[in-house]
């Protein structure tokens, strides 16, 4: 289901399992019909200009069973809540819902976030916690339900995400405003050459496929780029699929390891509390609950495991390290490494630590010689090294698996090194 989550967008696999959580969304609780607990997924998706922040909503707006879109530029605080207005004939006083209200029981996607005034901005607060908007205008005295998912992109300040600062410092938003959002995902446009290949021959080879006139043209099939052999579903299949899941799947709580997480609670509240970055709160706890359900529904189970749980806490931790200084990210990353690396496989994790290694080579390069050579060259020594701290003790079918060769990688086992063509 991730990986068919927007097929035409290359990477972005953390961006896209949230979406897809967000989609199927937790369960919504009210204990003696006095106060409720929201179950829908707010999601922020800040970054880089070309991105594609804005092609991951279009996808969404396609996707969900309903789904409404508006930018923050053209969207004011009655256009997304609710406004008042007199009736053409009557010449009485009628209420129109806006944005929010329109997609009760579906997915609200507001683009350009950041471009809203804080005034409009302010009165979402209500509807993103509360899921209702409560109007007190003309004597027309109301609550209106606006029980939707937010899922927001926006820019950060000066156009550029800078690593340096804090997330916080790097967009125009408020602190009330960030803790109703449940994930921060956070896109950075890095160079990185084979990467930046790879996306290149994906954006070229997408063009050439869904060309009006590209069909049997010169005869020549279309090479497919192996970066995945899990099948696609398609869209309309997916879209059915949630529908269900959303209306006869209720997780719920029972067997949950509730000692992890409030463990990972306090270890999280210390971290945010040493580096001064976005404040951790109770939501936060709301937030993997919500995504453990989430996760449950969209395997159509019954229950909440500890499978669900782990990948929940996956995600909240990926979502409070992404938004760290650079400098605190990669302590942060070892020090919650055995909840980030939750069904991660290996062969997964060893080309994360390869490409690391490669980034660190040609950094040195640069530095030393003032150029970098079209090809690295790695000691297997250093990569076995790294793998047994993470408890990964044969490489060979690292070697032989399909992500190390689509990545221009191979083994020499004489010589025991492995080079990388850029």
């Amino acid at each position: 289901i991730i990986q068919s989550i927007a097929p035409s967008i290359y990477g972005y696999e953390y961006i896209k399992c949230a979406i897809a959580l967000a989609m199927f969304g937790g369960v919504a609780k009210n204990p003696g019909g006095k106060h409720k607990i929201r179950g829908d997924i707010n999601i922020l998706v800040c970054g880089d200009p070309g991105t594609a922040k804005s092609q991951f909503l279009k996808y969404v707006e396609k996707t969900a069973n309903r789904a409404v879109f508006s930018t923050g530029q053209g969207a004011s605080a009655v256009g997304l809540t609710a406004y008042v207005q007199r009736h053409p004939v009557t010449k009485e006083w009628t209420l129109e819902a806006g944005a929010l209200v329109l997609a009760d029981k579906g997915v609200c996607l507001i683009d350009e976030f950041d471009k809203m005034n804080d005034a409009d901005r302010t009165s979402i607060h209500e509807a993103m916690e509360q899921q209702s908007i409560s109007i007190s205008k003309a004597g027309i005295i109301t609550s209106l339900q606006a029980r939707c998912c937010v899922i927001a992109a926006a820019n950060p300040i000066g156009g550029r995400y800078d690593p340096s600062l804090t997330f916080a410092d790097n967009v125009d938003l408020s602190e009330p405003i960030l803790s109703r959002f449940d994930v921060l995902c956070v896109v950075k446009d890095q160079v990185d050459t084979l990467r930046d290949e790879l996306l290149a021959r994906f954006v070229v080879r997408s063009h050439r496929k869904h060309h009006p006139s590209a069909a049997g043209v010169d005869g020549e099939p279309l090479p497919e780029l192996n970066l995945s052999n899990i099948e696609k579903i398609p869209q309309e299949l997916l879209k059915k699929y949630i529908i269900y899941a959303k209306e006869k799947v209720d997780p719920k709580l029972h067997q949950v390891d509730q000692d992890k997480i409030a463990k990972m609670y306090s270890e999280l509240r210390r971290e945010s509390m040493a580096t001064g970055s976005i404040p951790i709160t109770v939501r936060h706890i709301e937030s993997i609950i919500r995504l453990a359900e989430a996760h449950a529904r969209m395997h159509l189970r019954s229950h909440v495991n500890s499978e669900d749980v782990n990948t929940a806490i996956r995600i909240t931790l990926e979502s409070f390290v992404e938004t760290q200084k650079f400098s605190i990210m990669r302590s942060m990353k070892r020090t919650f490494s055995r909840f980030l690396n939750y069904k991660k496989g290996n062969n997964e994790l060893l080309l994360c630590i390869l490409r690391q290694l490669v980034s660190d080579q040609r950094r040195f390069q640069k530095n030393r010689f003032g150029e970098v050579q079209d090809y690295a060259l790695i000691p297997e020594k250093e990569l076995s090294e790294k793998a047994k701290a993470i408890n990964i003790h044969n490489l060979s079918e690292f070697y032989q698996s399909q992500p190390f060769k689509s990545n221009r990688f191979s083994f020499d086992a004489k010589k025991k090194v492995i080079t990388q063509m850029i």
